[in-house]
């Protein structure tokens, strides 16, 4: 009788062992919310901005290449959900990578086909989808930040960025020779942290470090005065602001584009971290605003998941529920 009971107690703790296993699978596949992630969210595609802008032919079907100007560059990532943007920025002596994508293309191989002089990376922030080639770059820079920098030291294992490349998050095929069941971000140590007024020099061209914490503690964002542009990062894009992730800082986002908004009259373009990479800096004041609505009480928005979308003319904020005071 004995030997029955301990054999029912093991089927049954086996029982409970594959119940929790299929609730961690179903925890782990569990659906984004439709605010973060709509369905086919790749049909708004070709953003229009990109028929104003000459397209470079790379040979590499991952990045789309524009060029924005005279030595300065967007690769962008159009097939997967983020749509990340980096930036190749040229000077007479030096260039530098402004954000390293998802690591799912070969970025280093589109920048040495753009660019011959020595060539660093420079991340605005250390989210996995500004920092996925870093490590196929020797000079790394990133924001005198514990935050960023643990982020950066520490990688990306696989199991995390699953969600990244299956699903809805890709609508077009990996690339040749990309195997998704072993794919990681490896962790790398900069070389050089950045503080507030910092200068990059890269040869009768420069850009001027703005330390904008809010969308995370270690973001920044790169002001080049001679051509008037700032790049952005994740601070600002023209689509869902993320202000819900738990590293986000609402006021400290807000203070930092009223910096941004005091400082309108030297850029006239944003190129940011994702979806379009030339924006008019005339969106600064209203993103500002929209803030203050919403930490006001605005009470235009959908819900779901504890996540609030509220709604602007080109741009929208995230924000968890319970970061809005009652």
């Amino acid at each position: 009788m004995r030997q029955v009971r301990k054999s029912w107690g093991l089927i049954l703790a086996l029982l409970v062992l594959i119940s929790c296993v299929t609730e961690k699978k179903q925890s782990d596949t569990e659906k984004t919310s439709e605010l973060i992630q709509p369905q086919k969210w790749w049909e708004k595609l070709p953003r229009p901005v990109y028929t104003t802008l000459e397209k470079v032919e790379i040979g590499q079907e991952w990045f789309e290449v524009y060029k924005l100007f005279e030595a300065t560059y967007a690769i962008y990532e159009p097939y997967q959900f983020e749509e990340a943007i980096s930036y190749l920025v040229i000077g007479n002596d030096k260039a530098v990578v402004i954000d390293t994508g998802t690591g799912i293309g070969d970025l280093k191989q589109v920048v040495s086909k753009l660019n011959s002089h020595p060539v660093s990376v420079v991340n605005t922030h250390g989210h996995w989808d500004h920092i996925g080639n870093n490590h196929q770059f020797k000079e790394i820079a990133c924001y005198n930040d514990s935050a960023c920098l643990d982020r950066l030291r520490s990688g990306m294992n696989n199991d995390s960025l699953q969600r990244s490349v299956t699903g809805d998050s890709l609508w077009k095929p990996l690339p040749e020779g990309f195997d998704p069941a072993t794919w990681e971000i490896p962790p790398v140590t900069p070389t050089a942290l950045l503080e507030e007024g910092d200068t990059i020099e890269l040869g009768r061209r420069s850009l001027e470090v703005i330390h904008t914490p809010g969308h995370s503690p270690g973001s920044m964002c790169l002001l080049d005065k001679k051509n008037r542009i700032l790049f952005t990062g994740d601070t600002f894009f023209p689509g869902p602001l993320y202000a819900y992730p738990e590293d986000v800082d609402i006021k400290d986002y807000l203070a930092s584009i009223d910096k941004l908004e005091e400082r309108l009259n030297e850029y006239d373009h944003l190129c940011s971290g994702h979806n379009d990479p030339w924006v008019k800096s005339e969106v600064i004041p209203r993103v500002a605003a929209a803030f203050r609505e919403i930490m006001a009480g605005r009470d235009e928005y959908n819900e779901d998941q504890g996540i609030r979308r509220y709604y602007f003319d080109g741009f929208d904020i995230l924000v968890r529920a319970d970061m809005i005071k009652k």
